[in-house]
């Protein structure tokens, strides 16, 4: 029987609508060799932020998806620790009665992952540590056990993942906070990054959705 964890999800269709944004972006750079132009040089920077925004939109949009679907499908003792341990901070009325365990859990992920009404403002940068917290407490324990370091970008020196994530949001918040582009920049460098959250979203999406399943047996 087909169920949900058997197709990709929502989150994971979004990426590929929002990455048509960057190509779209970068079709107005010239191919081949040579220094780009000022206004080149500023779809790079525009290119590398919506890339960055696309991996926290996913990853956020993700954790939240699974918990909706999970949550609901769960038996108690299947619970993994790390969300049981969140849970077990709040009080006996809450878990059992309201809004009880299930849309507790769903509340705590919305939280942690994009904010409140109030001043709590979700993931502050997704970088791998805080990808892999936010995950875990949606129900996947190893999100990216399916990532090879074959997907880092070859311009970087990193050897691990982790150290890749870190760099692009190092990348982005030099743009962002400098309003400056990067020297170095260039369209083969945001050629890789994006290929980079595509091929990461694949394997995190596919990684997840399993691990959800086993949860449901």
């Amino acid at each position: 029987m087909t169920t949900w964890t058997d197709q990709r999800t929502s989150a994971h269709q979004n990426v590929g609508n929002a990455l048509a944004v960057v190509d779209k972006l970068l079709s107005y750079v010239k191919d081949g060799k040579g220094k780009p132009s000022g206004e080149e040089r500023a779809l790079f920077a525009a290119a590398v932020v919506f890339i960055y925004g696309i991996w926290e939109n996913f990853v956020e949009q993700l954790a939240i998806e699974l918990v909706q679907s999970v949550s609901d499908k769960i038996r108690p003792e299947k619970v993994p620790d790390q969300v049981r341990r969140l849970l077990e901070k709040k009080s006996a009325w809450e878990l059992s009665v309201s809004p009880g365990w299930r849309a507790l859990w769903l509340t705590l992920v919305k939280v942690q992952a994009v904010g409140d009404d109030g001043e709590t403002f979700g993931m502050n940068t997704a970088k791998a540590g805080q990808v892999k917290n936010l995950l875990r407490q949606a129900g996947v324990t190893e999100p990216f056990s399916a990532i090879t370091t074959e997907i880092i970008p070859v311009h970087l020196e990193e050897k691990d993942v982790d150290g890749a994530i870190a760099r692009l949001v190092e990348l982005r918040g030099e743009i962002v906070h400098t309003g400056q582009v990067p020297a170095a920049l260039r369209k083969g460098h945001v050629l890789a990054w994006r290929q980079f959250v595509q091929d990461a979203a694949d394997r995190i999406d596919d990684t997840s959705r399993a691990q959800c399943k086993a949860l449901l047996v």
